[in-house]
């Protein structure tokens, strides 16, 4: 299967290169605006587009979701964007991209299984001529509401934005949440919480800690341990594979 890359952010870019690699899928070319994407598409003949929302220049990846939906040669087009970026929670940037009909969507920073299962399936609905209305408004769902927690205390539900959470540990009965603000206790077990999380932006690293990838300052290879806002958090050495997988390491 051949695949195309849309996205202005070059280390992202390069880590999708190296995912879409280690899957197994061929790379036919990584654009950054919208004159190269089109001349990508038109000489290399993708069989699936991973298109940014954000890209350099004035045309946006909506934009150039429509030239190539209006195309001689339409492909599935699978919509990227991130937390940090709140583009879609405004109505006309979200009907505009809607309109487009999108395949499948994917909020960064996400992991090779859930890229390759959402490659799978968006192509899986493209050959058999399957589309479903919902496929944008779940991405609606993301951004507006999974973007945050509401965490009760006492009388009142406190809302908790997930890209201030740095990590998450359990001590004894509680499952501690620890943000750039405070910290939350509550009781919940930590594979339900993760389960409320948005995939990728968290992994695991022990039993019983949780860590957001965006706040590590530091990786201590020799005694397995990650430095989060100046804590050193041990990692497991049943998750040193898995987590050493995850890092972009260079």
């Amino acid at each position: 299967m051949k695949i195309l890359i849309a996205e202005d952010n070059l280390i992202f870019a390069n880590t999708l290169e190296l995912i879409i690699e280690e899957l197994g899928y061929e790379l036919v070319g990584v654009a950054n605006n919208a004159n190269d994407l089109l001349r990508l598409h038109l000489a290399m003949e993708p069989d699936i587009l991973l298109l940014d929302i954000q890209l350099n220049g004035t045309k946006d990846g909506i934009d150039i979701a429509y030239q190539i939906m209006d195309s001689k040669r339409p492909v599935p087009i699978i919509f990227m964007t991130s937390l940090q970026e709140t583009s879609l929670q405004d109505n006309a940037t979200f009907e505009r991209a809607k309109a487009t009909n999108p395949f499948a969507y994917l909020v960064k920073p996400f992991d090779a299984l859930l890229l390759q299962r959402t490659i799978e399936l968006a192509f899986y609905k493209y050959e058999k001529g399957i589309l479903e209305e919902d496929n944008f408004v779940g991405w609606e769902k993301d951004m507006v509401i999974k973007d945050c927690l509401f965490v009760k205390i006492e009388q009142h539900l406190e809302k908790v934005m997930i890209q201030d959470i740095m990590y998450i540990d359990v001590l004894t009965k509680y499952t501690s949440i620890h943000t750039t603000k405070q910290e939350y206790s509550l009781r919940m077990s930590l594979k339900e919480l993760y389960a409320k999380l948005p995939a990728g932006m968290f992994m695991q690293i022990n039993r019983y800690t949780l860590i957001n990838v965006n706040y590590i300052e530091k990786v201590d290879l020799q005694d397995l341990r990650i430095k989060i806002s100046g804590k050193f958090h041990p990692i497991s050495r049943n998750y040193k594979d898995y987590v050493l997988g995850r890092l972009n390491i260079v």
